[in-house]
């Protein structure tokens, strides 16, 4: 697969598609490498007990199965800059999904070539299931570079209370919690998630192999964008999302997933450590910053034909690489924000 020229390509271009059946061995692999074995991913009961008809996958497999479309596209080209996705229907047992992408811009800006993509997932009926948009930033001289850091998103003061949203929860705008520290991101934990990704097919071999990754872009193996490296680390504070209420049937309780979007950094590559390594080289960790710095609510927030969403919730994080031994933080992720939408 070639991606083409920045010159010769087309705004309307379609990026081959990405296609995958899913079922219990698609997101039993994918739970094993984000730790996402969750009750209403597995068990029919819990699903039906949390006020949906069957047990349904992960909305962040989709976004892994978009992330393959990418890459896969650009080939080593370039890389994902921006990317940001709506969840607007479930992926059932049994679906069809197909992740598709179109070019609707171009430019150049601040020395680097831009793409614009529209993007998606529908299923077997047809059905736009996770609607979202991605930036593209390409390499024409193959080597991997990264956009300026952009400035920060304000903190609202305008949000009143509603149905979903209480005084409570809009009280952790702008409210900083403490930290994550991840543990060292390996080799294999990059290969795993790509065997997740991928799967039933193979991972391509420069998520796979070193000594192929080590002629790509950023020389050397990297985590694709999508890779959660604070899964399977048990550093999650017990505050970190004050905001939530879980899920359930109850008014304020029936949370979904809503998406997702991001900025991109650093590429995050494998075996990073958190303290010096055997040549006694500085090794680097991730640390997770955490803070509520956007709230949306809005009673008549349409999101998908006819269904009508009370309230949608953001919220902000930061992931940056920490260099032990110079203090430099470097972003891997500079504004990675969650969505939750609060059914009725």
């Amino acid at each position: 697969m070639t991606t083409p020229d920045f010159d010769e390509l087309e705004i309307g271009t379609e990026l081959p598609s990405f296609e995958r059946t899913t079922g219990f061995a698609h997101w039993n692999r994918y739970a094993a490498v984000n730790d996402e074995f969750i009750d209403v991913h597995m068990d029919r009961e819990a699903a039906r007990a949390a006020g949906q008809p069957d047990v349904f996958g992960m909305g962040n497999l989709r976004i892994a199965y978009l992330h393959a479309l990418l890459h896969d596209w650009l080939a080593g080209r370039g890389d994902i800059a921006e990317f940001a996705l709506q969840f607007r229907a479930l992926n059932l047992l049994g679906d069809t999904l197909r992740a598709w992408a179109r070019v609707v811009g171009k430019q150049r800006s601040a020395g680097l070539e831009w793409l614009d993509v529209e993007l998606g997932v529908t299923n077997q009926k047809g059905e736009e299931t996770a609607p979202g948009t991605a930036r593209l930033v390409l390499f024409p001289d193959g080597k991997g570079r990264v956009p300026p850091e952009p400035s920060r998103a304000p903190i609202p003061t305008d949000r009143k209370p509603g149905v979903h949203l209480d005084a409570k929860t809009l009280a952790c705008l702008g409210r900083p919690l403490a930290p994550d520290v991840a543990l060292a991101v390996g080799a294999n934990d990059i290969r795993r998630w790509a065997t997740a990704s991928y799967y039933p097919a193979e991972a391509p071999p420069e998520l796979w192999d070193e000594s192929v990754a080590a002629r790509g872009p950023w020389a050397g193996l990297v985590a694709p964008r999508d890779f959660n490296v604070f899964a399977w680390t048990r550093c999650t504070p017990p505050d970190t999302y004050p905001w939530m209420r879980g899920m359930g049937t109850e008014p304020g309780r029936r949370g979904l997933n809503g998406g997702l979007g991001f900025l991109e950094g650093e590429s995050l590559a494998g075996c990073l450590g958190a303290n010096r390594g055997a040549d006694g080289a500085v090794e680097r960790r991730a640390v997770r910053l955490r803070q509520l710095l956007h709230l949306g609510f809005d009673e008549g927030l349409a999101l998908s034909g006819e269904v009508s969403h009370p309230a949608l919730q953001l919220g902000a994080f930061a992931i940056v690489l920490r260099d032990e031994g110079a203090a430099v933080f470097k972003a891997h992720a500079a504004h990675r924000l969650g969505q939750v939408f609060f059914l009725d």
